[in-house]
Order: C-alpha cells, then sequence, then structure tokens
C-alpha cells in the first residue's frame, strides 16, 4: 500500500511550513540517536576493556600470590589469621585474658582462643622484630586436622576490630574445617575466598562507575592492594569496599537510582568506619553532590546530609568506645624511658604503649596535634617510604619493586587522573575531598602516635603507604564522566595507561614476591 503524500498549501501545492519544521526536527532527533548510540556504544566497549582488563591482569597476579606466598609472609597475617580462625568458632570479638610475658611479668592482653597450629603455622618472623625471619617451618605442621578452639592468642589491636571483613576468609577456613581438611589446605582455601570476594567487589565496583573508571582501576590493580587481597589482612577488603562505595556515589543528580546508591554507600562506609575508625572523614563525600543556587535550595539539598554522615560515622563512635572499655590492651614493649616529650616526673619507666599518657603528651602541648604529623609529613624518607607502599612494599614491609616498575605506576596513576580530567565547575568538590582526605590522614597518623609509638617519642612509629589506599579512591568524584572523558585518540591512550603497566606487573611482581 502506497504511503499518502504529505500534506500541501492550498494555492501552491508545496508542502506546509510546519511540516517542513517537524521534518528538520525529526532529523535531529536522528542524528542525535545516532550521536548518544555511538556514545553509548563506545561506553560499554569502555567498560568491557576495564573488565577484561581487571580480571586477566589483576586477578591472576592476586591468585599467584595468594597460591605461592608462604603463609604468614605477608604483614601482620599472623595475627588476621586468627582473627578469622576464632570466628569460625564463634567468637565474634576478641577478649581479654592475664599473660605472661618473657620477663615474667603479667599483664592483660587482648586477643582470641585457637587451635595453636595457626600460630606455628604462620609465625614466619620473629614476633618481637619482623624484620628477622623465624626458624623455617616444620612440614609437617599443619598437615592434619585442626581444632575450631584452643589456646589463647595475644592479638592486641586486631583483636579490637569489627569482624565483617574476616568473613570472606572465615568462610573459607569453616568450609576447610567441615570437609575435614588440614590447616595448610583451610589457610589457602581461606586466602582463595578473600581473592574471590576482592574480585567480585572490584567487577562491581568498575561496572556501576559512571566517572573514574580508570582512576579505581589503577587502585585495584596495585600490587600492594592486590598483596593485601591475597592474604588474610582485613585491608585488602576494605580497599575494595572503599572503592564500590564511591563508585556507587559516581551517578549522576538525575539518575532515577540515585538514593539506593546513596543508600548502599553510606553502609560500605559505615563498615570501613567500623573496622578501622580512623577512616571517619571519608563519610564527608556522602555531602556531595554539593548543592547550587539559592540559599532555600543550599538548605534543603544539605538538610539531610549531614544528618547521612553523623548515622555513618556514629557506629564507629560507639564501636571504638565498647572495644577501648572492654577489649583493647596496651602492646607490650622491653621497658623503656619516655621520650623527651613526656610532661611528667621522672624516672618514667613504660613498658608497652600506653595511649592515655601518650595523649597527655598532645595535650601538654595542643599544637603537638598539628607538629607531631607534620613532623612526620615533611620528612622526606617518610614521605617517599609512604609514596613507595602505594604502589607495593611486599611481604613484611621489606620485598621492594624496581625503581622502574614503581615509577611506571607513579605515572600509571597521574595518567588515570590527567586522561579523563576534573569535571567543570567542580572546584568546591575538590575542595571538599581535599579536606576529607588530608583530615582522614591525619587522624590515621594520630592514631598510630596514640596506639603504637613509645610514649613521649617526638616521631611517630608505624605509619605505611598502604594507609593511604582506602583514602584515594574519593577523588574519582571530581573527574568527568567516563562517557564524556577519553573521546579524543591521545586521551583515551593516557587513560589506559594503568593496563599496560598492570600487565607489566603480572610478570614483575611475582618474581620480587617469590
Amino acid at each position: 500500500m502506497a504511503l499518502a503524500d504529505p500534506p500541501r498549501d492550498r494555492d501552491r501545492g508545496d508542502p506546509r511550513p510546519d511540516d517542513e519544521a517537524a521534518q528538520r526536527a525529526r532529523a535531529v532527533r536522528g542524528r542525535r540517536a545516532m550521536t548518544l548510540g555511538s556514545v553509548s556504544g563506545r561506553a560499554a566497549d569502555d567498560l568491557r576493556l576495564w573488565l577484561d582488563a581487571f580480571l586477566l591482569l589483576a586477578m591472576p597476579l592476586s591468585l599467584v600470590l595468594a597460591l605461592a606466598i608462604p603463609l604468614g609472609e605477608v604483614a601482620d597475617e599472623p595475627a588476621h589469621l586468627m582473627r578469622a580462625a576464632s570466628l569460625v568458632d564463634g567468637q565474634i570479638v576478641g577478649h581479654r585474658e592475664t599473660i605472661v610475658g618473657p620477663d615474667g611479668r603479667s599483664a592483660m592482653a587482648a586477643g582470641v582462643r585457637v587451635d595453636p597450629v595457626w600460630e606455628e603455622l604462620a609465625r614466619t618472623r620473629m614476633p618481637d622484630n619482623a624484620k628477622i625471619a623465624a626458624p623455617p617451618v616444620d612440614p609437617a605442621v599443619g598437615t592434619g586436622p585442626w581444632r575450631r578452639t584452643g589456646a589463647f592468642a595475644p592479638l592486641y589491636t586486631i583483636a579490637t576490630y569489627f569482624p565483617v571483613f574476616y568473613l570472606p576468609s572465615a568462610a573459607g577456613l569453616g568450609i576447610g574445617h567441615a570437609l575435614d581438611l588440614s590447616a595448610r589446605a583451610s589457610a589457602r582455601l581461606g586466602r582463595l575466598f578473600d581473592v574471590a570476594a576482592y574480585a567480585l567487589i572490584g567487577l562491581c565496583a568498575l561496572a556501576v562507575a559512571r566517572r573514574g573508571r580508570a582512576w579505581l582501576f589503577a587502585l585495584l590493580a596495585l600490587p600492594m592492594t592486590l598483596s593485601l587481597a591475597a592474604s588474610f589482612n582485613q585491608d585488602g577488603l576494605i580497599v575494595a569496599v572503599a572503592i564500590l562505595a564511591v563508585a556507587l556515589l559516581t551517578h549522576e543528580p538525575d539518575d532515577p537510582r540515585a538514593r539506593r546508591r546513596f543508600a548502599g554507600a553510606a553502609i560500605l562506609i559505615a563498615l570501613i568506619l567500623l573496622a578501622k575508625p580512623p577512616y571517619a572523614p571519608i563519610a564527608l563525600i556522602l555531602l556531595l553532590p554539593l548543592p547550587g543556587g539559592t540559599g532555600r535550595r543550599i538548605g534543603a539539598g544539605l538538610l539531610s546530609r549531614p544528618a547521612a554522615v553523623v548515622a555513618v560515622v556514629l557506629p564507629a563512635v560507639l564501636w571504638t568506645a565498647y572495644a577501648t572499655a572492654t577489649i583493647a590492651t596496651q602492646v607490650p614493649r622491653p621497658p623503656y624511658e619516655a621520650g623527651p616529650l613526656w610532661p611528667g616526673d621522672r624516672p618514667a619507666t613504660f613498658h608497652g604503649t600506653d595511649p592515655a599518657a601518650q595523649l597527655r603528651v598532645l595535650i601538654a602541648e595542643p599544637m603537638r596535634f598539628l607538629t607531631v604529623p607534620a613532623r612526620f609529613l615533611l620528612t622526606v624518607k617518610h614521605a617517599a617510604t609512604m609514596t613507595e607502599g602505594v604502589v607495593g612494599i611486599l611481604r613484611w614491609h621489606d620485598r621492594h619493586l624496581p625503581a622502574a616498575l614503581h615509577a611506571l605506576w607513579i605515572l600509571a596513576l597521574a595518567a588515570a587522573l590527567a586522561g579523563t580530567g576534573r569535571a567543570p565547575g567542580s572546584g568546591a568538590t575538590l575542595a571538599l575531598l581535599v579536606l576529607a582526605a588530608a583530615l582522614a590522614l591525619w587522624l590515621v597518623l594520630i592514631s598510630q602516635y596514640l596506639s603504637w609509638t613509645n610514649v613521649g617519642d617526638p616521631r611517630i612509629d608505624g605509619p605505611q603507604g598502604r594507609y593511604l589506599l582506602p583514602i584515594l579512591p574519593i577523588f574519582a568524584l571530581v573527574l568527568r564522566p567516563d562517557a564524556e572523558a577519553g573521546a579524543a585518540p591521545p586521551r583515551r591512550l593516557v587513560r589506559y595507561a594503568a593496563v599496560a603497566v598492570a600487565a607489566l606487573g603480572l610478570v614483575v611482581v611475582p618474581i620480587v614476591a617469590l
């Protein structure tokens, strides 16, 4: 059947002007649809590349590390392993018991009760100095079945952690116990469960991110992050969850799923803060996007967001108060005289860390709350070590990557930011993110001074570059949407620099780590 002729002007038989306008509008809509279709296709290809790179380059490296690195040869892994093993026995939190130290002194210690086989199997370093290797573990240790409970194992700070990030590794241990696997096999299974959880969270983060995907991929693929993910150390999953929380917040304001994504991000951040309260300032990202317009609009836009920040931080405050009052104890040290900042009487001999005494040091001169962290950060050696630790210092912080690979990763991180570009008009957002990151770093340093540094020391003992990894993802929120980023070939290639470095790391990192 033939199509009807278009209506024509009665006098001249020409097409009506309104029909010409309609045709032009349809043409414009058609061209727009073609443009949107090409953008959508490019975005799908971009997402597929990041997902493939994560699965084919990052996760195989983590899997190799999980299977090949000796148990206990990742920073703090023995204590984290015993914390996970205690969950299999239903010990949700640690507890205090009196122990007798090598010097014969009795002291309270925070810990859990687990099969002693975990202590024997995972202690590859001397308890009083992790830089010194312990005698080799007897190959016969851990080859038989293991018990869910047993002797008290002091874990100190790790005994106070909220247990949520130990659940995957505890599930692996529990399944190993149910299948009557040996302790060695169960431990490998626990590591593999952590790797699987990390992979799932990382894939979800890359899939839901609407901006900063190159930056988030680079953080997920760092050797340091993958090494943590391949161990019982909870920090690997904390980093992955931080990345997922940020990815959920990269939605556009008019996204119909914005409310659900915001709620999901808030829950994830609350879990991170329960496990590591010093990261509380990252909850400030829940204030984004900052509303514009008149005072009325600003008031309406900000009304519920500060309440959300408080609701996210409050559980961590309550947990910290509970753990401090009922679980936490001092970390024992050989007897030492208080450092030069001690404001009390002399002699002042301490036998361990003492957060209350250390707080007294800071309060004696309140400017120390700023000067002590500043002195640490402004020391070139500390700044360099922290930067190197972000990329990766493996094992017990004593296996250094080749300088060339470290430099390439730093360039890849910079390329992920530069290749995406900052979103227009995001100055206020960037200021808030810098404030949140600075406050979080300050709290991390202060917490290390209070809980890990000898009383009165002028320097902070213990901070490592990996402590920055849960903070860095927030800067994805200031970048352009991925649909707008990297359209030109040069910029697109810059965004993908981390993929090339991850491929190189897949070859180099196992050689260094093993």
